[in-house]
């Protein structure tokens, strides 16, 4: 691929609900540009994007794929993303990455869940976008109603590119900015006809024309100037002044096509190279002198400091590949960089861009463009490449924390290490997805935004490492307590011929909140010799890791050595250790011992119109409502759950609310468990015990 200057490229992210059209669009982008021979369909695993096996057999895209294509002596680069909630993961790695977003809006379904959420993302980053009114072939499509809906949403949006019929008189597009109809005549989209607003459609022309001069004027002042004094207002200056709009994120234009019969996608990448920032334009992206909060100004220019960041990162069976946006400056190949977060250094001898899974070479990697780079020794996502006498951290936006948790362990003993190497690597390409093995409990924890997240990692498991696990309800990490005080003896006496066993103490139990284990020495007088006490005190600790009730730590208590007695023969620290070990057993029982268990702060962020839901679910979970207060156009509901509460609360959230909510949740404190709630708990833990014995 030939070399294009930063002011040449132009970074695309696409954007929206789930089937809205992304990646029918990348498809018809390449077919249209020559990259490929047909438009590629999602459904009949003929897609250039969707090349993953998980997305060929769910018909899905859940990995964001890299399209350049070469149009007009402009380079293109379409990153496509994931339009499901349980992929929104992807969407905060390449917000970073591009310049603009086209956000896709089913011309049949309207404005969906998972667009509103995308929206929501862009909106934080400030990226600048562009809406893209897809599906113009359904049936009932209002197309009023829809462009009400969305002004309603954003008063940004403002239409320039609109459809010329739907359903069956789905003729081609009119371009508000040209006063042109675009009239197609095959299904190939590469036949058309630019005419004049048949005269059917220019009272809805005039309708959309005015308002959207009237809006594009106000992002250039010179220009509004001339619009009220009555001048007329040229297609070209139009162009400049949105562009110009769209830089600034001022305003939003609405384009639209019909991507199956590649209907309206040159009219749209022309639209792209004209009206479109180029990165040279652009917003950059926070960067500082590495390990310092000192600000450093990355100009997107060839000439500059070299600086680029990754975001994205995959697993491959021929190694890692990392997606790099260069924001300043001009990599070379053969050349050192320097990550600073590794304190280390990359070499590649060549570099590529991608069309799908298709590797294509470039010469060397200009200020604002995108590439991957393959079998990095130390980069991953949100590492930043530099030079080394000029350390740099850019700033990538975060990712979401997960929100879903099942025990995983593989179904034969033999598959433990393969499924920890495997699970290592796909949460290390996700970002989001993680997996732990907690000692504790004896259980590896599998976490994702959702049930489809953790599924897409358990399938490629199978296929990749071919471990098959089972997931399973995680257990609670639960504690245990007293709430009296006791005083007992715990005496260990052995003879077996030869020398015996011999440790006798007496220990006091009693509450301490402020301390999760405190061990007092108050023996007087030798009873027991000082050397014996550290012993007596291991044993306490090694005892309360295995609590009474069900075999959970014991927290929280005081325990006091007063009393006991030895044998200048027999005594030992195996001795006292075993000795306060069953003072341990025997004193908490006596002390009133009760389970704990983990409350979190549970912070649910919902429309009003599910409240009412929202707090019900939480107090049917044993939750403490803490307070509501307002956010935006959302309310945000806190609450204290206990954590054994909080099981697949993120799929049910999904249900109650069709995904319109989210949540947080952190740790808070260890209460007493309800005595209806211990029973069922220590009969639980217990029946796990012995079935594992």
């Amino acid at each position: 691929m030939k070399l294009y200057s930063t002011e040449k490229i132009r970074n695309i992210g696409l954007f929206g609900h789930g089937g809205s059209g992304k990646t029918s669009f990348a498809e018809a982008a390449l077919f249209h540009t020559g990259a490929n021979t047909r438009i590629g369909r999602v459904d009949d695993d003929s897609s250039v994007m969707n090349y993953d096996p998980e997305e060929t057999r769910r018909k899905a895209t859940i990995g964001t794929s890299l399209a350049a294509l070469e149009y007009k002596d402009h380079k293109i680069n379409l990153l496509d993303a994931p339009g499901f909630d349980d992929f929104l993961g992807e969407v905060h790695k390449i917000v970073g990455a591009v310049d603009i977003a086209v956000v896709f809006v089913n011309a049949a379904s309207g404005l969906e869940v998972g667009t509103e959420k995308n929206w929501q993302i862009l909106e934080k980053n400030n990226v600048s976008r562009v809406v893209f009114l897809s599906k113009l072939d359904k049936e009932n499509i209002n197309i009023r109603k829809i462009f009400d809906q969305l002004k309603a949403y954003d008063n940004k949006i403002v239409p320039v590119i609109v459809p010329w019929g739907t359903h069956e008189n789905l003729k081609g597009i009119i371009n508000l900015i040209d006063n042109k109809a675009y009239a197609y005549t095959d299904d190939k989209g590469k036949t058309f006809q630019a005419i004049d607003i048949p005269a059917d459609q220019r009272d809805f022309v005039a309708s959309l024309r005015e308002p959207m001069v009237e809006s594009i004027v106000e992002c250039d002042e010179e220009l509004m100037n001339k619009f009220f004094e009555g001048e007329e207002i040229s297609a070209a200056e139009l162009r400049s002044a949105l562009r110009k709009g769209i830089t600034k994120n001022e305003i939003t234009p609405l384009i639209s096509g019909m991507t199956l019969k590649n209907m309206g996608t040159e009219q749209i990448l022309d639209f792209i190279i004209e009206c479109c920032p180029s990165p040279a334009e652009s917003r950059v992206l926070p960067a500082f002198k590495h390990g310092t909060n000192d600000a450093i100004e990355l100009a997107p220019k060839a000439d500059g400091p070299v600086a680029g960041f990754v975001f994205k990162k995959v697993n491959e069976q021929a190694g890692d590949m990392i997606f790099l946006r260069a924001v300043s400056g001009t990599f070379n190949p053969g050349v050192e960089y320097y990550n600073p977060t590794s304190e280390n250094f990359e070499r590649f001898s060549s570099f590529s861009t991608l069309r799908g899974k298709t590797k294509i070479e470039v010469e060397k990697i200009i200020a604002g463009d995108i590439v991957v780079l393959v079998k990095p020794k130390c980069s991953t996502h949100g590492h930043t490449l530099c030079e080394k006498a000029n350390p740099i951290s850019i700033k990538v936006p975060a990712l979401p924390e997960p929100r879903l948790t099942y025990a995983v362990n593989p179904k034969t003993k033999q598959d433990q290490e393969k499924m920890g190497t495997g699970l290592n690597t796909l949460c290390a390409d996700d970002g989001v997805l993680s997996y732990k093995f907690d000692p504790e409990l004896g259980q590896g924890l599998l976490s994702g935004l959702g049930d489809t997240h953790i599924d897409v990692a358990v399938s490629k498991l199978k296929s990749r490492w071919n471990v098959e696990v089972d997931i399973t309800k995680p257990k609670i990490p639960y504690r245990e307590t007293i709430k009296g005080k006791s005083r007992v003896q715990g005496k260990h006496k052995k003879q077996s011929g030869g020398r015996g066993q011999y440790g006798d103490v007496w220990v006091r139990f009693e509450p301490n909140p402020a301390a999760e284990f405190e061990f007092v020495d108050e023996i007087v007088g030798g009873v027991v010799p000082k050397n014996f006490i550290p012993a007596v005190e291991k044993g306490l600790q090694e005892a309360r890791r295995k609590g009474v009730l069900a075999g959970f730590p014991t927290i929280n208590f005081k325990a006091t050595i007063d009393f006991g007695s030895y044998h200048d023969v027999d005594s030992s620290e195996m001795a006292f250790k075993v000795a306060a070990s069953l003072a341990f057993k025997k004193g908490i029982v006596e002390a009133r011992p009760v389970l704990l268990e983990p409350i979190y702060e549970v912070s649910v962020i919902v429309p009003d119109e599910y409240m009412g839901a929202i707090i019900g679910d939480l107090n049917s979970r044993r939750g403490r409502i803490l307070g509501m207060e307002p956010q935006g156009t959302t309310q945000v509901v806190k609450a204290l759950v206990p954590l054994a509460e909080m099981y697949k609360y993120a799929t049910d959230l999904k249900s109650m609310t069709q995904s319109r909510a989210d949540f947080t949740m952190t740790f808070s404190t260890y209460e007493e468990v309800p005595a209806n709630v211990t029973d069922s708990v220590i009969k639980e833990y217990k029946v796990e015990e012995e079935a594992e014995v």
